[in-house]
């Protein structure tokens, strides 16, 4: 590994990564808002199902691609904090764009400056985190950090419809703005109290016991496979995590029964409840793991937990009754949730300080892409081609979470005997 046995906590670790953590939230609020109010955005501009599809994923989607890497080698070579507060203005002035645009350009323009901004902040974070805390002490923080995107999420859907509701209720904000505009606008207490937060962080020294005369390139080539294993692993984490999230309401509303907003309401709790709980067990588990010698911690906990994602994911699919399809749906989050920082701790691990944040950054953009590019859209082509009828959503949600499931533990378990290997080597 590249990183040596140091289990040193610098001090102010846990203030910093409290900080970082609440940046995340509103980050993870800021991205996912516009999905509560998509049929009010329609009907205020009068666009077409094609045209929200594009501003909520790809007007996010390419901007953050494009720029994570440039921001990722930014992070390599210049002050963090800095960056990840120019960052997180960027992506305020996006969403408070969001809440002014008169027309759909505008919007998709705005959206475009939220994706560019929210680029740079995990590669900035996890680099922050893994200078401040040794390398068998970092499943904590960054699962704290994973845990508050998990929570913004269920925010943006629980907190959020409670906020509209009572927009809606009393007419007559901000001068008659539509109550999806004074939303975005009332979300940005948010950012500010993050921005004042934010003022505080001091840049910590950057680790140095990993530089010493090592030919880095050398050794990200020599571990290339290991690093596409756990690729694979995150990859298949994230897709299951996409689709869950992006087609679960409309699972509820479908076989169920539920109305819109209950849908809304019900996922958004689950998340809340069992979501950030889950990033954190991860977190407590890959350090505990990592203190008692366990090689591999990573591709462990992914291993175990996407096996019991499936299991549960599988049950939502094909159960008849509600309560069960709700108590299998927080199993599926739990589990989800518990193998979500298990990339990044990895990633941490096996790169060299002075390459941390252009790895991080690759390894993101490829899970963005593969998680958010192909997962809602196979899942949607399946349910309309493949298996149709009122259930065919179900079964294709069902088809997917499988394929991708196997996939991510065998990618997983692959992770685990190229370490073994590379150990016995040593």
């Amino acid at each position: 590994m590249s990183d040596t046995p140091v289990e040193t906590v610098r001090v102010g670790a846990w203030q910093l990564a409290f900080a970082l953590a609440f940046v995340h939230l509103v980050s993870s609020l800021d991205r996912h808002l516009l999905s509560l109010v998509l049929s009010m955005v329609k009907a205020d501009m009068a666009l077409s199902d094609t045209e929200l599809g594009f501003l909520q994923g790809t007007a996010y989607v390419l901007p953050y691609a494009a720029a994570i890497i440039p921001a990722g080698m930014l992070v390599d070579r210049h002050n963090r904090s800095a960056i990840i507060f120019a960052a997180l203005a960027i992506w305020t002035l996006g969403t408070a764009s969001c809440a002014l645009s008169e027309t759909y350009p505008q919007l998709v323009a705005a959206r475009m400056l939220v994706g560019l901004g929210q680029a740079a902040l995990v590669p900035a974070a996890t680099s922050l985190i893994a200078d401040m805390f040794g390398p068998l002490r970092r499943g904590k923080p960054i699962a704290l950090f994973t845990s508050a995107a998990t929570f913004g999420r269920g925010m943006a859907l629980f907190g959020g419809g409670s906020l509209l509701a009572f927009i809606v209720a009393a007419p007559g904000w901000l001068h008659g703005l539509a109550p999806w505009r004074v939303l975005f606008l009332v979300s940005l207490v948010a950012n500010v109290a993050a921005i004042v937060l934010l003022s505080a962080v001091r840049e910590p020294p950057r680790s140095l016991v990993e530089q010493g005369g090592q030919a880095l390139m050398p050794i990200l080539a020599a571990r290339w496979p290991i690093y596409l294993a756990y690729f694979g692993s995150a990859a298949a984490t994230v897709l299951i995590v996409q689709i869950i999230a992006a087609w679960t309401p409309t699972i509820l509303v479908r076989s169920f029964g539920l109305s819109v907003a209950e849908s809304g309401m019900v996922f958004g709790l689950v998340i809340l409840c069992v979501g950030p709980a889950g990033n954190v067990f991860g977190g407590i588990v890959l350090d505990r793991l990592a203190a008692r010698g366990s090689l591999a911690a990573p591709a462990r906990v992914a291993a175990v937990s996407l096996f019991a994602a499936v299991v549960a994911g599988s049950a939502f699919c094909l159960v008849g009754s509600l309560p069960a399809a709700l108590a299998a749906l927080a199993a599926a989050t739990f589990t989800l949730a518990v193998a979500t920082p298990a990339g990044l701790v990895a990633i941490q691990q096996l790169t060299p300080a002075p390459l941390r944040g252009r790895m991080t950054g690759s390894f993101i953009l490829g899970v963005t892409l593969i998680a958010l590019g192909i997962g809602p859209v196979l899942v949607g082509w399946l349910g309309e081609h493949m298996f149709g009828g009122s259930a065919g959503l179900r079964q294709a949600v069902l088809a997917v979470l499988c394929a991708a499931g196997l996939s991510g533990m065998v990618s997983a378990l692959l992770a685990l005997r190229l370490e073994q290997t590379a150990a016995l080597r040593r």
